[in-house]
């Protein structure tokens, strides 16, 4: 029983608390041959083995850490929206475009002690912009590949009712922006960072970290709508059960997917729109995947410009940065239709 708690733990690590069904996850990942999901569940089964030497390290780091940097540092990039709207490509080809500092794989496995871990081990890569940009519904190949450290915003964000992490107390607020001020501190680069569920709590976020920047991204909603229904079977192994941030606010009155999905959408678009108007427009950018991926060197260079205050890319960079297939493809007609026809019902 002692194992198979200390194997449960381990994969909550990487699986939202609200997935009912870990062992069949575990066994739709395994029959994907995804390069991106056989490394998580290596991965998961790594860090429990690793949770010792995690703290001692914690003991060290509380020893080494000077508290909140006294001196500046930052900017700090914070890339959110709707679970399958492209968030983790927009996450991976910044990481690998722009001098920054963000977590990595390998601190899952120091989840107690990611900033010492992160001094200890952060490698840099000459041929970043080169790599596969393949990834497992957030989930990333490579010890030194872009994490969207599930590990580290669980332990600052609560759980909403309906089990998803939106709630961000003061005192997680505070953990979080001492966490991000000194990974750049002890860096001396900017940050980035990635978490879909920042979409809900930006505002706070914003009120912690003044030079906080919000990469906001909005896909197609009718094939949105499909990869979230997707994602319900795929991931939850149920199709009934929600994925992703949803209005907790609003009763289960409908047993039907298609009908909460669409729901869902039109929640997260106000939801973007809401946050954006809270810290403004400067700050918070709501980015089309469909344009991200006709032209990713365009929002890497307006960050390069507008946010970390340096000179565009030279022409070679620039060029280093490929036009991406977006994934808008209908996998089930028939489905496909339905959602159509119910957004264009709902959602203007």
């Amino acid at each position: 029983m002692r194992i198979w708690a200390a194997v449960k733990s381990g994969l909550y690590r990487f699986v939202p608390v609200h997935i009912n069904d870990p062992v069949g996850l575990v066994r739709r990942m395994l029959t994907t041959r995804n390069r991106a999901a056989l490394f998580t569940l290596w991965l998961t089964v790594l860090s429990i083995a690793m949770s010792p030497l995690d703290w001692i390290l914690q003991r060290v780091q509380r020893r080494l850490s000077p508290g909140k940097p006294a001196g500046p540092v930052g900017p700090h990039v914070f890339v959110c929206g709707p679970a399958r709207s492209g968030t983790t490509l927009v996450y991976q080809v910044l990481a690998s475009a722009l001098p920054v500092a963000y977590p990595r794989n390998f601190t899952a496995l120091f989840s107690r002690s990611a900033l010492l871990a992160s001094r200890l081990f952060t490698r840099n890569r000459p041929d970043r912009r080169r790599e596969n940009y393949e990834n497992y519904y957030g989930k990333t190949a490579g010890m030194q590949a872009p994490s969207e450290a599930n590990h580290l915003w669980n332990q600052w964000v609560d759980s909403d009712q309906s089990g998803f992490r939106t709630i961000l107390e003061p005192r997680g607020a505070d953990e979080m922006a001492t966490y991000f001020q000194q990974l750049s501190a002890q860096s001396g680069l900017p940050t980035l960072t990635k978490n879909n569920n920042i979409n809900a709590f930006a505002d706070v976020i914003a009120d912690r970290l003044d030079n906080a920047w919000f990469i906001c991204l909005r896909r197609d909603n009718r094939y949105l709508a499909q990869s979230l229904v997707r994602a319900r079977e795929e991931i939850n192994g149920d199709i009934d059960q929600n994925y992703g941030v949803t209005d907790e606010g609003v009763t289960r009155d409908s047993v039907d997917p298609v009908d909460e999905v669409v729901r869902q959408v039109e929640y997260l678009d106000n939801l973007a729109v809401e946050q954006q108007r809270k810290i403004g427009a400067e700050r918070f950018w709501i980015v089309r995947y469909e344009d991200f991926c006709a032209d990713p060197s365009a929002l890497a260079n307006r960050i390069r410009h507008e946010i970390l205050g340096q000179s565009p890319a030279s022409d070679e960079d620039t060029a280093a940065i490929p036009t991406i297939r977006n994934n808008n493809r209908i996998t089930d007609p028939v489905r496909f239709r339905q959602l159509e026809k119910r957004l264009k019902s709902r959602i203007a």
